[in-house]
């Protein structure tokens, strides 16, 4: 069976998208996990223990290399009173900036 070069550009958009839902899913993951982690450390409590896609872009990395860049919000308590804010950006791989929120301290 032979696919002609029409067949194969078809068949890479229709992949493209998939690839592209099925990374983000993972991302989404990994930073979750990070950025609850992060947030253990700091002694406060991830909110809805969830991260919401804010932004993506392409970016050259350190070495050059064109890589997507996402960037994640969350919200975040201190005190179970209030809800604060923080952002985390993945670039490629690398979680390479978790912020948070001015808090209020117990």
């Amino acid at each position: 069976m032979y696919y002609s070069l029409g067949d194969l550009i078809w068949i890479f958009l229709l992949a493209l998208p998939a690839w592209y839902f099925w990374a983000g899913m993972a991302a989404k993951d990994r930073v979750r996990r990070i950025v609850k982690d992060h947030c253990m450390k700091t002694g406060v409590q991830l909110l809805d223990d969830t991260v919401m896609l804010d932004r993506t872009r392409i970016k050259r990395d350190r070495h050059g290399q064109l890589r997507i860049q996402r960037r994640y919000e969350f919200e975040f308590t201190s005190t179970g009173e209030r809800r604060y804010e923080g952002f985390a950006v993945l670039h490629g791989q690398r979680i390479t900036q978790i912020q948070l929120s001015p808090f209020h301290l117990d």
